[in-house]
C-alpha cells in the first residue's frame, strides 16, 4: 500500500479498540496513512476511560464517545468486541448502518451468533462477513491469517487485499469461516488446559522434568518443555478472552450436535488461571518459563483457599 492506494481514502471504524484492533492498525501504519476511527466501551467506565483514551491517541485514530459517532461517514466497520458482546455490538450500531457500508465481524463467536448478527446489519442495507482471525496477532498485527465468508466476502476481497492483509475466502455463508476456528480451537485451547492440568501438578510434585521429557519421547519434535512454558503464559496473559472462546466453541459443538464437553471443561481451566490476576504479579509481562508460572499459579490457587 502507498500514497496512492484508494483504501487510504476510505475510513475504518472500530467497534472495540482492544489488542486485535490495535494490532492491524499498528501494521496498516507502517504501510501509509488511513482514516481510523474507534469505540470502545471502556470509555464510558471513568476507570478505564483515560486508559482507553491514551489507547486511540497511541494508535493515531479518531476516538469517539458512542458507536454512533464513530460510524460517521465510514466505509467499513469492523467489530472487535469480546465474543459475549458480539450480537450486542450489531445491535448497538444497527440505527448508524447504511447500504453500501462493509461491517467485518472479527470476534470468535459461535457460528450461530455471526448469522444473528449478520441479519441484524443485513436488516440495517449493510454487508456482513464473518471473520476468523486464525492466529494471534503479536507478531504479524495486520498480516495475521484471516478466514472469511458470508455475502460481503467479495467485497472484503479487494478492501483485505489492499489492506496488504493475509486472509482465504471460505463461501458465501456466514458462519462457515468461524465453524473452521471453533473447531480446531477445541484442540487449540484444549492442548492448553491439558498443559495446564498437567504440568502445575507436575511442578507440585517435582516431577516435571521427567513427565516433559516423556512426552518429548511420545511426541518427538514438539519442543515441550518451551511449548509448556509458552502455553501457560498465553492462558495467564489471555485467559479471561481464551475461556469465553471456548465457552463459544462449546455452544458450536452443542449446536452441531457433537456435544461440547471437552470444550465446557476447557473453559472452565481456562476461567480458573484467569482468575487469579496473575498478570499483575509479573507487571503484565509473565515469562514462558513453566516452573515460574506454575508455582504463581499454585501459589495464587493456596492463598485464595485460605
Amino acid at each position: 500500500m502507498n500514497a496512492d492506494d484508494s483504501a487510504l481514502s476510505e475510513r475504518i471504524s472500530f467497534i472495540g479498540f482492544g489488542e486485535a484492533a490495535q494490532a492491524f492498525v499498528q501494521g496498516w501504519r507502517t504501510r501509509g496513512y488511513l482514516k481510523i476511527a474507534a469505540y470502545d466501551i471502556k470509555t464510558d467506565d471513568p476507570g478505564t476511560c483515560d486508559g482507553k483514551l491514551a489507547d486511540y491517541k497511541n494508535s493515531d485514530v479518531a476516538g469517539a464517545l458512542s458507536a454512533h459517532a464513530a460510524l460517521a461517514d465510514a466505509g467499513v466497520i469492523i467489530s472487535a468486541v469480546t465474543a459475549e458482546a458480539a450480537v450486542e455490538a450489531a445491535r448497538s450500531v444497527a440505527a448508524a448502518l447504511k447500504p453500501g457500508q462493509l461491517y467485518l465481524d472479527i470476534n470468535s463467536c459461535a457460528p450461530s451468533r455471526k448469522r444473528q448478527s449478520a441479519k441484524i446489519v443485513e436488516d440495517a442495507g449493510a454487508d456482513y462477513v464473518d471473520v476468523a482471525v486464525m492466529a494471534p496477532v503479536h507478531p504479524t498485527l495486520h498480516q495475521t491469517p484471516l478466514l472469511i465468508s458470508g455475502p460481503g466476502a467479495a467485497r472484503a476481497e479487494e478492501l483485505l487485499s489492499r489492506l496488504d492483509m493475509r486472509f482465504e475466502t471460505i463461501s458465501e455463508n456466514v458462519g462457515d469461516a468461524s465453524t473452521i476456528k471453533m473447531v480446531r480451537s477445541v484442540m487449540i485451547k484444549g492442548i492448553e488446559a491439558l498443559v495446564s492440568e498437567s504440568i502445575v501438578a507436575a511442578v507440585q510434585e517435582g516431577i516435571d522434568e521427567r513427565v516433559l521429557d516423556s512426552l518429548e519421547v511420545t511426541f518427538p519434535g514438539m519442543n515441550w518443555k518451551k511449548r509448556a512454558g509458552y502455553m501457560l503464559e498465553r492462558m495467564v496473559r489471555h485467559g479471561t478472552r481464551r475461556a469465553e472462546e471456548m465457552r463459544e466453541v462449546a455452544k458450536t459443538m452443542d449446536d452441531l450436535g457433537i456435544g461440547g464437553t471437552m470444550a465446557a471443561a476447557t473453559a472452565q481451566r481456562q476461567q480458573r488461571v484467569a482468575d487469579l490476576n496473575l498478570l499483575d504479579a509479573f507487571n503484565g509481562a509473565p515469562p514462558e518459563d513453566h516452573r515460574i508460572l506454575a508455582r504463581a499459579i499454585l501459589a495464587a490457587e493456596t492463598e485464595s483457599k485460605q
